[in-house]
């Protein structure tokens, strides 16, 4: 199975392992995870609806769940439950959506409604396996960029269509301030998924925008690359930071509007050399 024969209703997760030099994915909406290393995908089905891949450990998929953070360990095809979502958010009418590794043993990722409204998310930091709730009144939580040398996290609330900066504590556990740091809520486009380069360079994929921005630490677009699907969902760099791996949706999308984009649902590559 080729990379480009892959379509994913919601794509997203992206990872790149660089030790082994494997990039892995999910589509959220069907429970799958993929692998893909030397011209050759594999897939997994998983038994929980995962919405981000928080990190990798040889074979060890660590990823934010509906229920919480689980491992899905690729060799035995089973899966073991590090975390519990807080209770206030484990009814079937949460899910978790996007997050990222703070260090070892410690995420944070965040909490949605099936059915988004103003403010009616959350966020959560996962320590040592015990989760709490550190921020709530975010409805689509997306991005989870930390910011070099701070204890700084971009994180989009979708809903919003803003990327807004949190600046966190030491323990990572409350949220000392926070400012808007990208505002599209005058446009159709909305920020969601990204990553950051070794050189500070800030990626976010445009949903709805046919896009992937490219800005400087204090929120500037610097460039713009422009893809042939309308909802990129998320991004990351390889290990050279010279292309970017981007997920894509079909979600939402009419016939009409997916036989014209027909890599909608694909990863793309984007060369930023180019």
């Amino acid at each position: 199975m080729n990379i480009n024969e892959i379509k994913s209703e919601l794509g997203e997760g992206l990872f790149w392992y660089a030790q082994q030099g494997i990039l892995y994915w999910l589509d959220i909406n069907n429970s799958m995870l993929y692998s893909f290393k030397e011209e050759v995908v594999h897939s997994y089905n998983l038994i929980e609806k995962a919405s981000a891949i928080l990190d990798v450990d040889c074979q060890d998929i660590y990823l934010a769940s509906k229920n919480g953070i689980f491992c899905f360990m690729i060799k035995s095809n089973k899966t073991l439950q590090v975390s519990q979502v807080p209770l206030k958010y484990s009814s079937n009418q949460y899910r978790t959506n996007d997050g990222a590794i703070l260090s070892k043993n410690l995420y944070m990722y965040g909490i949605m409604n099936n059915n988004p409204s103003r403010g009616d998310g959350a966020l959560v930091v996962s320590k040592n396996g015990k989760d709490r709730v550190v921020y709530e009144g975010i409805a689509i939580p997306n991005t989870f960029i930390r910011i070099p040398h701070t204890n700084s996290l971009l994180i989009s609330d979708s809903f919003e269509q803003k990327t807004i900066r949190f600046n966190f504590n030491n323990a990572w556990d409350k949220v000392l301030d926070k400012s808007i740091w990208l505002d599209l809520s005058s446009t159709n486009k909305t920020p969601d998924g990204g990553c950051i380069s070794s050189s500070g360079r800030v990626f976010i994929s445009i949903w709805d925008g046919f896009e992937v921005l490219e800005l400087d630490l204090h929120g500037s677009v610097v460039d713009t690359f422009k893809l042939p699907v309308p909802r990129p969902t998320n991004c990351v760099l390889n290990s050279s930071e010279d292309s970017l791996f981007v997920t894509s949706a079909f979600e939402g999308l009419s016939k009409f509007t997916r036989k014209k984009y027909p890599l909608s649902g694909s990863v793309l590559t984007v060369n930023l050399n180019e």
